[in-house]
C-alpha cells in the first residue's frame, strides 16, 4: 500500500512538473509574441525619423541655425536690393518721370523761378531798334526774371497756367544720366539732347525733347513758358512783322532734380540750357543767352 502511495506520489509530483514545464513554454511564447509586436511597431519610430528628415529638407534652419541666419540675410539682401539707387538709364528716368507725374498729379506748391543770362545780341536795326522787347519776351537779362509762387491744389484751371507738365522723357531723348545718394536723397543728373524750332507765316515746327521734362511750355507767348521757341516769339512779333522768318535752337541741356529717396517726392527741379534765337528779317539779327528755371520748396 505504501508502495502504491509512493508510486501515485511520485506520478503527481512529474504531473507537477510537467504542468509547471507547460506553463513556462506558454510563458516563453508569450514573451516571444510580444517581442515580435513590439519589433513590429519599430517602425513607427523610423517614418518619425523621416518626417523629421522630410522637414529639415523643406527648411534648412529646422536643425541648422546658420541656415536660419542665412535665409534671414538673403530677405534683408532682397530689401536692400529694392531700395537701392537706380543704376541704369532706364531705371534712372522712370524714378525721374515718376517723380515729376508725382507732383502733376497731387497740384504741388512750389516757387518757380527763370531768368536767361550771359546775353549777347547781334542786331540790325531791328534788334537794336525793339531789343529790349525782343529780350522781354524771351525773358533775357535780370529785368526780365521770371518769379512765381503756386499754392497746392489752387493750379488754374486753363491747362497753359498749370507751371508745372508732366514728364515724357525717353532714352532716346538723352545722352546720359546719373543719380546719387546722399542722406536719404536721390539726385539725378539728365542730360538732354539738344532741338530746334522754326516759324514764319507758313510753317511751324518744333523739336524739342527739353520740353518733354517737366517745365512749362506752349505754343503761344505767354511770360509763364519756361522754354521760348521760335513759334512762341513768332506769335509775339508776326502781326507786326509778319514776314519774319525765326529760328531757335538750344543746346548743353542739363535736368536736375531732387528727390526724396523714400517717398519719390520732388524736393527741387533745375533746367538750365543754352539758347540761340535768329530772326530772319530786315534789320534782323540773333540773341543768345543761357536759360535757367528752378523749382523750389515743393509742397505736398
Amino acid at each position: 500500500m505504501k508502495k502504491i502511495l509512493a508510486i501515485l506520489l511520485a506520478l503527481a509530483m512529474l504531473l507537477g512538473f510537467a504542468a509547471c514545464g507547460g506553463n513556462t513554454e506558454d510563458e516563453t511564447t508569450t514573451t516571444t509574441t510580444a517581442a515580435e509586436e513590439v519589433t513590429d511597431e519599430a517602425p513607427v519610430e523610423e517614418s518619425t525619423e523621416a518626417a523629421s528628415d522630410d522637414v529639415s529638407a523643406e527648411d534648412p534652419s529646422a536643425e541648422d541655425p546658420s541656415a536660419a541666419d542665412e535665409s534671414t540675410s538673403a530677405e534683408e539682401s532682397t530689401d536692400a536690393a529694392a531700395e537701392k539707387a537706380p543704376e541704369t538709364t532706364a531705371e534712372i528716368l522712370a524714378f525721374y518721370n515718376d517723380a515729376i507725374n508725382k507732383a502733376y498729379a497731387a497740384k504741388v506748391g512750389f516757387n518757380k523761378e527763370r531768368y536767361t543770362d550771359n546775353e549777347t545780341l547781334n542786331a540790325g536795326f531791328l534788334l537794336k531798334t525793339f531789343g529790349n522787347l525782343i529780350y522781354s519776351f524771351m525773358g533775357i537779362g535780370a529785368e526780365n526774371k521770371y518769379t512765381m509762387d503756386v499754392t497746392k491744389g489752387e493750379w488754374e484751371s486753363d491747362v497753359p497756367h498749370h507751371y508745372l507738365r508732366k514728364s515724357t522723357l525717353a532714352e532716346s531723348d538723352l545722352t546720359g544720366a546719373k543719380c546719387t545718394e546722399n542722406n536719404g536723397k536721390y539726385t539725378i543728373t539728365l542730360n538732354v539732347k539738344g532741338g530746334t524750332s522754326k516759324a514764319s507765316k507758313s510753317e511751324s515746327w518744333t523739336k524739342a525733347p527739353i520740353d518733354k521734362c517737366g517745365i512749362c511750355v506752349g505754343d503761344a507767348d505767354k511770360s509763364y513758358f519756361d522754354h521760348k521757341t521760335a513759334p512762341v516769339i513768332f506769335s509775339a512779333i508776326g502781326e507786326v512783322l509778319s514776314s519774319a522768318v525765326i529760328e531757335e535752337s538750344y543746346k548743353n541741356a542739363v535736368v536736375k532734380a531732387e528727390i526724396d529717396a523714400a517717398t519719390g517726392n520732388l524736393i527741387s527741379l533745375t533746367v538750365e540750357f543754352d539758347i540761340d534765337v535768329v530772326i530772319d528779317a530786315a534789320g534782323g539779327g540773333n540773341a543768345t543767352g543761357k536759360t535757367h528755371v528752378f523749382y523750389r520748396n515743393f509742397k505736398y
